[in-house]
């Protein structure tokens, strides 16, 4: 059976009298499947006119929006491989547990050495 997902992402703009143009893009957790119930990934871009560019307000927007949103997709990445781990390892994600606290459960596998076969301890 197939599924459908929608996710939704926001992206805000902010052009600056000093030729720079921010761009917010905004993850939303609603539905819950995208990074967790009430969580949001929000991430920031900044692209800078050079000073003897004539000033074109789509161009600084077009760069400003791609940076947040390779960003944004290294953050939902590096969320996905906390929830993978918390998964496979039965605790919390990484970025889930108190600070100074210390995980439950299985011992995580050992490091991988460079020609990819589990290092011994």
């Amino acid at each position: 059976m197939t599924t459908t997902s929608t996710w939704t992402i926001t992206v805000v703009f902010e052009d600056g009298d000093d030729g720079a143009t921010w761009a917010r893009a905004v993850l939303d957790g609603a539905p819950d499947d995208v990074v967790g119930p009430g969580e949001v990934l929000a991430v920031e871009g900044r692209a800078v006119r050079w000073p003897d560019h004539p000033a074109v307000a789509v161009i600084g927007r077009q760069m400003a929006a791609a940076r947040a949103l390779v960003a944004l997709g290294h953050r939902l990445g590096d969320h996905a491989v906390d929830d993978a781990f918390a998964n496979a390892y039965g605790r919390p994600a990484l970025g889930s547990r108190p600070a100074g606290s210390v995980p439950s459960g299985p011992k995580a596998p050992a490091p991988l050495t460079e020609r990819g076969t589990p290092s011994t301890p």
